[in-house]
């Protein structure tokens, strides 16, 4: 079944995303105090904890999730905000600016940052149209399914659980998921008119824009120059391991909350600035949607916020001046002050978070199984791959390189934001463990929240590592700056030295342009075009093929009630089937662990219908009266289940369609 693959779409469905992104987020933090950059900048994560928290709440109390109630809940949280506000003005706890950044910015300075965030986006945006593969526009990878499945699931029925969407693959009960991705996604579905993969394509093709505002609001924040935060927002936007990396490997819950991890830093900053029940509420919500996006963000979030803990305390023994510390307080008195005011914060996070914490201990104690990858590259290559910012391409961004290594070099110059360095050395090191000596049990055990997958490591080091890179960049203007600044014909004009930081940084920008063909945009979309086509472009055939979805389209001719449930194989493209028809296929993912016992069954079993009264029982409870065969393997070389193989010809069977790479059979009896 073809889907639409228009600009129109497409152009549609990102704009219902933006807003999705934008205004439920916004309302809360501008009600909470949020302002300027800080408010763009957490906005879309805020929109995710909204979210986050309505799905489960709402199924928790029997309520629909959709739009209205999302609407009713950002209205609740926006209240709640707006009273902790006024609260605390009213008893004269909120000193008006305490939290604001330590620097001041020019009007102008704000408008090239705001353009060089724009353009990052456009990058984005133009990088995963230019990989789209086919006529379908379908991600192919292994994950996608269960989020394209989960997302229609949302949709058509408003259960927002942490274990509902599961249903379509592990039923009767499900299996817990982090869904704010999902809820988010349902909602632009829901209100676009697109189809799923279209839906799936709007919100991927600005994530690498959300990373750059992210590290703008974080920049911001801690009073680091405009030209530091603009030109990292284009170093965000042309690292392939920043975000690109994690969606062209199907990891597109974990890429939203990679480019989502620099705000934990930006909420923390406000509430050590001026610890109050506002800072505090902004703080809690952020942590919440972090977790709520993905399990992994808030650790990673925690690791990369500590070094700048870190410093402070650091500070605060050596009797340095502190944002929100009075002059002369002691150093112990600091750390202990803020460990004791983090207390209420991490407790109003865990209240908020309760069923994603539960729900979460429960899928760690249960029976889905954990397998390390083991990765075991020579030391060298791991710190190679790590610099060159790549892994799935073979050309390394060695402009990206020299940048990195010029920030790293000028790294005294960061000021305040020298832990910055810090959290690139832990995040460095933990990816060389794993991507090196991935196989030690100490290694698998520390690295669990990620998998021990080196590719999700990588793209959390590239968040240090990309700030490095964007230091590196706004050096290369302020040198070049000061030495124009001496030239004769400089000094000679008076209005020239005033313009001189403008004129540098759009040199350096665009010369970094030419230099990098575009920012990467070519190679990075070389790279997320692995999401469409399971591989190498040209080299693998899409799972999800035009046969198979002809067939899907098919099967909506045939009447089948919402109560059944199609056979299928669970390799091959048909585990699509409901993402994109709204059938129920008894394979709703491509993964293999812990299937249902009725589907594990019949792909064993089913040929045997006739002589088996197992299966003939498992046929009846599932309600299945078709039967959908696909052809092309998401694992290459995997044989069909020994159920499924050469249906033609058997007596309970009736093939009533057939193509190239598909084929429909009917139960005769």
């Amino acid at each position: 079944m073809p889907t639409p693959d228009t600009f129109w779409s497409y152009f549609g469905a990102t704009l219902t995303y933006l807003a999705v992104l934008a205004v439920p987020g916004g309302l809360v933090g501008r009600a909470a105090g949020l302002r300027g950059w800080a408010l763009a900048g957490l906005a879309p994560l805020l929109s995710y904890t909204v979210t986050g928290l309505a799905g489960p709440w709402l199924a928790l109390a029997g309520v629909s999730y959709n739009p209205l109630t999302v609407a009713a809940v950002t209205l609740v949280l926006a209240g709640i905000g707006f009273g902790l506000r006024k609260l605390g003005q009213a008893r004269g706890w909120i000193k008006p600016g305490a939290d604001e950044p330590p620097t001041k910015w020019h009007p102008r300075a704000h408008y090239a940052v705001a353009a060089c965030v724009a353009l990052a986006v456009g990058i984005s945006i133009l990088v995963v149209l230019s990989a789209r593969g086919g006529t379908t526009a379908v991600f192919q990878r292994w994950d996608t399914v269960f989020h394209a499945n989960g997302i229609r699931y949302i949709a058509e029925t408003g259960d927002g659980s942490l274990t509902g969407m599961g249903t379509i693959n592990w039923y009767p009960d499900g299996s817990f998921y982090p869904n704010a991705y999902h809820l988010v996604g349902s909602l632009v579905y829901s209100i676009s008119g697109t189809t799923i993969p279209v839906t799936l394509n709007a919100i991927t093709m600005p994530v690498a824009g959300i990373f750059a505002l992210s590290m703008v609001a974080l920049i911001r924040q801690l009073g680091g120059r405009a030209v530091f935060a603009g030109c990292t927002a284009l170093v965000a936007a042309a690292a392939t391991t920043g975000a690109y990396e994690s969606v062209s490997s199907g990891l597109l819950p974990f890429a939203l909350g990679i480019v989502l991890t620099p705000l934990a830093v930006v909420a923390l900053a406000r509430f050590l600035a001026r610890p109050g029940l506002d800072t505090g509420y902004v703080l809690a919500l952020t942590a919440v949607g972090l977790l709520a996006a993905h399990s992994s963000a808030l650790f990673g979030a925690l690791l990369f916020a500590f070094p700048l803990v870190v410093q402070r305390w650091y500070r605060a023994l050596r009797h340095k001046p502190l944002d929100g510390v009075p002059e002369g307080r002691g150093g112990w008195r600091v750390i202990g002050g803020d460990v004791v005011k983090m207390v209420p914060v991490m407790a109003g996070s865990a209240l908020l978070a309760a069923p994603h914490i539960l729900g979460a201990l429960k899928f760690t104690s249960g029976s889905y199984p954990y397998y390390a990858w083991g990765s075991d590259l020579p030391v060298l290559k791991s710190l190679g791959l790590l610099v060159t910012f790549r892994q799935v391409l073979s050309a390394p961004q060695v402009w990206l390189t020299v940048l990195l290594v010029i920030g790293a070099l000028s790294l005294f110059r960061l000021g305040r934001m020298r832990w910055v360095g810090l959290s690139a050395i832990g995040f460095s090191a933990l990816f060389v463990l794993v991507a090196s000596f991935g196989a030690e049990p100490w290694v698998i055990s520390l690295s669990r929240p990620w998998w021990n997958d080196r590719y999700r490591l990588m793209a959390l080091a590239a968040i240090p590592l990309c700030l490095l890179a964007g230091h590196g960049m706004a050096e290369l203007q302020r040198w070049f700056a000061k030495w124009a600044s001496g030239r004769s014909w400089v000094k000679s004009r008076p209005a020239l030295p005033a313009r001189l930081g403008l004129a540098t940084a759009v040199f350096v920008v665009a010369a970094s342009a030419v230099l990098t063909k575009g920012f990467y945009t070519e190679s990075n979309a070389h790279a997320v075009s692995f999401l469409y086509y399971n591989g190498p472009e040209g080299e693998v055939t899409p799972p999800v093929s035009a046969d198979e979805l002809a067939a899907m389209n098919e099967l909506t001719k045939m009447n089948i009630g919402p109560d059944e449930k199609v056979l299928n194989e669970r390799f091959d493209g048909t585990a699509w089937l409901y993402a994109i028809t709204g059938i129920h296929p008894v394979a709703g993912h491509y993964d293999p662990g812990v299937p249902p016992p009725d589907a594990k069954y019949l792909a064993l079993h089913f040929r045997d219908y006739d002589t088996d009264p197992e299966v003939r029982a498992a046929v009846k409870r599932l309600n299945i009266k078709h039967v959908l065969i696909g052809s092309t393997p998401i694992k290459i070389g995997e044989p069909p289940a020994p159920g499924l193989r050469d249906l033609d010809g058997l007596d309970f069977l009736r093939k009533d369609f057939s193509n190239a790479g598909a084929s429909i059979y009917t139960l005769t009896r």
